[in-house]
């Protein structure tokens, strides 16, 4: 009887303390597997202050953020860079898109060292590559206030949803990756990997050479036949290229 009575307490405290709340501590690879939308996790971003002399990537750091975070306020500031007053009406798929770049140079620094130097390795990594994404590395960008003070934004709460939710999707089913069906693949992952925004303030005139259209190079790497949750994308607000 007393073997008994112990095993059912030893049991009763097993359950009770699995029933407790995850801590903050369990980090987005516990939430991860459960399949916990992480888009739930982080209702509203903390506003990150700068000082002169650390970067977005030390604040990360300090701050102790989450691939999931970082991923989503870098798709916050990256959709909002490309102009929403033209492009708005792509809704959550152009913040997607956005995702799903990060994602393919994620995929390919995994499958090669070489992609891997080139781009960065898992996401942080990619995110923070000196000289890719602006509003994570440049302090001169005006879209780097964003990446670290989402909640500035006068509809921060509606571009926050569709950043989270392309986070979401990316990290927790990458299969569901647009671009393995369109355009090239390396390694058996996507080979799309730069994106060009025509109408955002930062675009210059004419575009980068990697992203200038009449530029046969550039020509060679377009990816023209892009469709994301039911939206086609040509050559308005993002066009994508394989190099």
């Amino acid at each position: 009887m007393k073997t008994v009575l112990l095993a059912s307490l030893i049991l009763g405290a097993g359950l009770m303390a699995s029933a407790q709340p995850c801590p903050t501590a369990c980090g987005s690879e516990a939430l991860k597997k459960d399949k916990i939308p992480l888009s739930k996790v982080i209702s509203e971003p903390a506003c990150l202050k700068r000082a002169a002399d650390e970067s977005n990537e030390d604040l990360a750091k300090q701050h102790k953020l989450t691939d999931f975070e970082i991923l989503a306020r870098l798709v916050f500031a990256e959709g909002i860079s490309t102009n929403l007053e033209k492009c708005d009406k792509y809704g959550a798929s152009l913040f997607e898109s956005l995702a799903w770049g990060v994602e393919n140079r994620v995929a390919l620094a995994k499958a090669s060292p070489a992609y891997a130097k080139m781009f960065g390795s898992g996401i942080q990594g990619v995110i923070f590559k000196k000289a890719q994404f602006n509003p994570a590395v440049s302090k001169k960008s005006s879209y780097s206030k964003l990446f670290l003070c989402p909640t500035e934004h006068p509809e921060w709460k509606k571009y926050w949803a569709y950043s989270t939710q392309a986070a979401d999707k990316v990290m927790q089913d990458p299969k569901q990756n647009p671009f393995l069906k369109a355009g090239p693949q390396k390694h058996g992952v996507s080979a799309v990997t730069h994106f060009y925004y025509p109408h955002s303030s930062q675009a210059t005139q004419p575009p980068v050479a990697w992203a200038d259209l009449s530029k046969s190079a550039a020509k060679k790497a377009y990816v023209k036949a892009v469709s994301i949750d039911g939206h086609a994308y040509s050559n308005e607000c993002v066009q994508f290229f394989s190099y």
